[in-house]
């Protein structure tokens, strides 16, 4: 399995209960929506769906959830690559078309009598900031006579790495504290998020269940990210924060430690480079490498440098 696909299957399971859905939705969806959502008719869809192109989206995640006197499905698309995709827009029109023709497929709906609203949600987590349009029709470049006649579906975008820590600590749920563990780049703010999460979970009436798929997604992130952080072998791991988080504190000591050695040697070496560079013209290369420390070869290289500039 590739590092996305378990990425993609921690959040999948995260997100197959209903409670977690609901802070995510309540914690990042527009408050206006989700006032008008009843939370306790959460219903997990299928959710896997063949697009025109006839690939599977086994991945994503869909749920239906009464609205007033409608019901809304909520679709969830999980993407956790390396780089935006620009081609997001025309991907998630697939989606949507998708989950509308098996609705009809398995007879859910009768297109005659209305189609249901659809929320499709983009939860992306990539090392760029998302640039590209989130509606399909900001795309299409045509005459204004020909506006009516094109697509225009938008999604809403969840960019985790363009919340600010304070963003996140002023929401008061464990998937903000998912977030802030994902965001973290130092070992006080990721303790900080695995408490958040462990608080969040206790004020749960299901927090057993929380608290084990939670655990799996943690796992998953640190065996991703600190594979040299000791896990305890639990299903429960916010049961007891504390041995984890002596784990994770030793890591970022080492780590922290090995960067400033590794700074030091990077800084020593373009001493000796600096040394070598003024003895060119004086010693010979064998001399130049015993005096700077440098390798033969480098010191051939660097004078061929000089020779080209």
């Amino acid at each position: 399995m590739s590092e996305t696909q378990h990425h993609d299957t921690g959040y999948k399971l995260l997100f197959s209960h209903a409670e977690l859905v609901q802070q995510l939705l309540e914690g990042f969806a527009p408050p206006e929506l989700v006032r008008l959502l009843d939370f306790s008719t959460l219903k997990l869809a299928n959710g896997s769906y063949v697009t025109p192109a006839m690939k599977q989206r086994e991945d994503d995640v869909v749920w239906s959830v009464s609205m007033g006197d409608n019901t809304l499905y909520l679709y969830i698309l999980l993407e956790f690559q390396s780089t935006v995709d620009a081609a997001m827009p025309v991907r998630m029109m697939q989606y949507v078309a998708a989950l509308y023709e098996s609705l009809i497929k398995e007879k859910s709906i009768n297109p005659s009598e209305g189609l249901p609203p659809v929320f499709p949600i983009v939860l992306y987590n990539g090392d760029q900031r998302w640039q590209v349009s989130t509606n399909i029709g900001e795309l299409i470049n045509c005459p204004t006579v020909l506006k009516p006649y094109q697509p225009n579906i938008a999604y809403y975008l969840l960019d985790e790495g363009a919340y600010s820590e304070s963003e996140l600590n002023s929401v008061h749920n464990a998937v903000a504290a998912v977030f802030s563990l994902e965001n973290a780049t130092n070992y006080e703010t990721a303790v900080n998020a695995i408490d958040r999460m462990a608080q969040a979970i206790q004020a749960l009436p299901n927090k057993q269940r929380i608290d084990k798929a939670i655990s799996y997604w943690i796992k998953r992130h640190l065996q991703r990210n600190l594979p040299e952080v000791i896990i305890p072998q639990t299903e429960q791991l916010l049961e007891d924060t504390s041995m984890l988080a002596t784990n994770m504190q030793k890591w970022y000591h080492n780590a922290q430690a090995q960067g400033k050695q590794e700074g030091k040697q990077e800084g020593e070496r373009s001493k000796a480079m600096q040394i070598a560079l003024n003895l060119l013209d004086l010693l010979d290369d064998a001399t130049i490498a015993l005096k700077t420390g440098l390798t033969l070869d480098e010191v051939k290289a660097l004078k061929k440098d000089q020779v080209k500039a």
